[in-house]
């Protein structure tokens, strides 16, 4: 059996096929990030997965993780999983990596990632040509979930957001800032506690407020990760991950704004990285 990952620090989506490329298995743990996680906490997170009755069928896993992007980071994540799946060859690659594979279709373009944190890159059809570094969710992570919580309890906690907004903020989502700080300060998924708030903003992105921060992350976003690969308006960019698909109309409009070829927006990468990789196995086995 084969068994396909893709994680971000928040979730991590898994799909177990059979020699024939059929879906046996689809589920989900929480994210993988090596930034975030231990080797412990992997196998405790696989021992109370669905994943646990397949451990000794499956022979190739394929696991893409937000965070792997170095040897020494990726082998936070192979150890545990070699560990577990005795019986499986396994390889380790950073997600951008899966949104390539997953977004291409023939031609050069640039993949962006928009989930609980943000990443680009330039694919030429082949590998990862330009990579602008990503600074995580203290630096970076420009229009990612985390950056708008941020955003979210700035405006909240400085009195900038209007008594309706307010309201509504605190009947559904922690304004605590003894808990909010001592989340943030103590525990080691800052970045996930943080992007909890997005769906406030897809709850309120009718208010004007609201329409302005969208649209002024996602143009700091498109300034700084997509107009710094060459030829950016050249090659259609493309958009994968939760906050991409929730704010698919605002990404096409912030576009348009900037002069860029519009291409495709997906939400998760797993499915169509079922055919890629059993091509790729075809092809170690031949």
């Amino acid at each position: 059996m084969i068994l396909i990952a893709d994680s971000g620090s928040t979730k991590c989506s898994w799909v177990l096929c059979d020699t024939d490329a059929k879906i046996i298995k689809e589920t989900s743990t929480i994210g993988f990030n090596p930034y975030f996680i231990d080797h412990l906490s992997i196998i405790k997170h696989l021992k109370t997965s669905q994943l646990n009755n397949y451990k000794h069928k499956v022979t190739y896993i394929f696991f893409y993780g937000a965070g792997c992007s170095s040897q020494e980071k990726n082998k936070l994540i192979e150890l545990p999983l070699t560990e577990f799946f005795k019986n499986a060859k396994i390889s380790i690659s950073h997600d951008l990596d899966a949104a390539c594979f997953a977004m291409h279709n023939g031609s050069a373009s640039i993949t962006c990632i928009l989930g609980t944190g943000s990443n680009s890159c330039f694919y030429d059809g082949k590998e990862i040509v330009e990579h602008n570094q990503s600074l995580g969710f203290i630096l970076g992570d420009e229009a990612s979930g985390n950056y708008f919580g941020k955003k979210i309890l700035s405006l909240y906690f400085n009195n900038k957001m209007p008594n309706e907004l307010k309201t509504k903020l605190e009947s559904a989502f922690e304004t605590d800032i003894t808990i909010i700080n001592k989340t943030i300060y103590n525990t080691n998924n800052a970045n996930v506690f943080l992007a909890k708030y997005f769906p406030f903003i897809i709850e309120t992105k009718s208010h004007s407020l609201i329409q302005q921060l969208i649209k002024d992350s996602l143009d700091e976003f498109i300034n700084l990760r997509v107009k710094c690969f060459s030829n950016y308006n050249k090659v259609k960019v493309n958009f994968i991950g939760s906050v991409s698909y929730f704010l698919s109309e605002e990404i096409f409009d912030c576009l348009k704004r900037n002069n860029l070829k519009s291409g495709d927006i997906l939400k998760n990468p797993i499915k169509r990285l079922i055919p890629f990789h059993f091509n790729k196995i075809n092809e170690i086995n031949s």
